[in-house]
């Protein structure tokens, strides 16, 4: 039996659980590979013997302390926004008008519409939902950093802004999050504000104090789903990423024309939310914690994460695959 050794590396000890769980499968699987799961902050260091062998490292964070001495390395990066977008539209795949913005620029009428959405490059300010804003396009483009409130995100956003054409999801905006791991769905829900989006023809100054972003401000639901052509767009996503191991590919539908568009696959590796601390909320929603109380929720929700497409199979088969073909 061949000898081979898979280095799984995760973000801290909310996620040692999982790994454990996922390495006694993996050994199941094929017994000649050697599991060793680490977080990406263990000074632990692999005995020398161990270096032996063939190795696959599959690393969910971008940073990690454990000394390479040999093998293949998959591991999760960031890749900005713009960029994200680029990689999409010139392998087809739908997103939503999109350019960097500046103060003075004209948009098409055609690609851009009658609304749009400015929103920082810096992931940071994206991260908590801050500076998203909605305008008509022509007030935009006659705006300048004057017209914008002294502490707006767009004064110090480092690494600038973007415009997009806005897609209208309804009066109920809403948004599916497919989790994917090389191409593999282990888990989707749709996200929804209960809470009615502002009207459209309402006056700019109401425009532009909307809730556009859905994960930021407004009370949510939160639904496990299972769409086909959305699981089939993630996969197309990821297909375009083949060294990065999760994604989670955010996609809106056009409520007027149904078509599909992906916003960003968030290739930063902070989205295995069956056990990370930011998805302590979908996990105590998803396990009713106003009826169940807080710990029984979040291990109701983990196990419902888990269980919608079997994650945990779906990862070790995956990288059972991934060892044979790709450990050196």
């Amino acid at each position: 039996m061949a000898k081979r050794n898979l280095i799984l590396i995760h973000r801290g000890p909310e996620y040692e659980q999982d790994f454990k769980e996922i390495a006694r499968k993996v050994t199941a699987i094929d017994k000649g590979i050697t599991v060793y799961a680490l977080a990406n902050s263990s000074m632990t260091q692999l005995p020398s013997l161990a270096w032996m062998w063939p190795t696959l490292v599959v690393a969910l964070t971008p940073e990690y302390r454990l000394q390479v001495k040999r093998g293949t390395v998959l591991r999760n990066s960031q890749i900005e926004k713009f960029a994200q977008h680029e990689m999409f539209r010139k392998a087809g795949i739908p997103v939503p008008p999109m350019l960097p913005f500046r103060f003075g620029m004209t948009l098409d009428p055609l690609l851009f519409g009658e609304f749009v959405i400015i929103k920082p490059m810096d992931l940071d300010l994206t991260s908590q939902a801050l500076g998203i804003q909605l305008f008509r396009r022509h007030r935009l483009e006659r705006m300048q950093p004057r017209d914008f409130p002294l502490d707006h995100p767009i004064h110090k956003a480092r690494e600038g802004y973007l415009v997009q054409k806005f897609i209208d999801t309804g009066p109920y905006p809403s948004y599916q999050r497919t989790q994917t791991f090389f191409g593999n769905v282990m888990y989707a829900w749709q996200t929804t504000l209960k809470n009615l989006r502002t009207p459209l023809d309402a006056p700019d100054s109401i425009i532009e104090r909307a809730v556009i972003d859905i994960k930021g401000e407004g009370e949510k639901e939160r639904t496990l789903v299972k769409v086909p052509e959305i699981e089939r767009l993630a996969q197309r996503v990821h297909a375009l990423f083949p060294e990065i191991p999760i994604l989670g590919c955010d996609i809106i539908r056009d409520q007027a024309t149904q078509n599909l568009y992906v916003l960003e696959c968030n290739p930063g590796g902070n989205t295995w939310h069956i056990s990370s601390k930011y998805g302590e909320v979908l996990r105590l929603g998803f396990g009713n914690a106003k009826a169940n109380g807080f710990e029984r929720a979040n291990q109701l929700g983990r196990r419902m994460l888990i269980e919608q497409y079997g994650a945990f199979d779906i990862v070790a088969k995956t990288l059972v695959e991934k060892t044979r073909s790709l450990a050196s």
